[in-house]
């Protein structure tokens, strides 16, 4: 499968950004991810994290489309867990999707 197409989850919350390569242009559906996390973050009674995601992400008609929603949605959340922990890495970016020597997929993600 070739992934030729990058969303990037901008840094926030002094945690890293990220890229991901999709094997399709779904940049909309995780834009849309990110918007909504970062919505229910600020409106404090913004009702059930996962009920919130759930009833936007299946609006959309490729399952490509929803699991690049789900990225960029948990990647947002992830991102201001982690600035509360204070622990993660330091400012340089993460890239996802993409091979690195020696690591797997999971040593590049922020781990809190």
């Amino acid at each position: 499968m070739s992934k030729g197409v990058v969303a990037y989850l901008p840094s926030h919350d002094g945690q890293p950004g990220a890229e991901i390569a999709w094997a399709a242009d779904c940049r909309e559906a995780f834009n849309r991810g990110v918007k909504l996390a970062q919505s229910w973050l600020d409106n404090a009674c913004g009702g059930w994290l996962w009920a919130v995601m759930i009833a936007e992400r299946d609006l959309l008609p490729r399952a490509i489309d929803r699991r690049a929603f789900e990225v960029g949605f948990l990647g947002r959340v992830h991102q201001r867990l982690c600035s509360h922990q204070g622990s993660g890495p330091s400012a340089a970016d993460v890239v996802l999707g993409a091979p690195q020597p020696g690591r797997s997929l999971a040593g590049t993600a922020c781990r809190c």
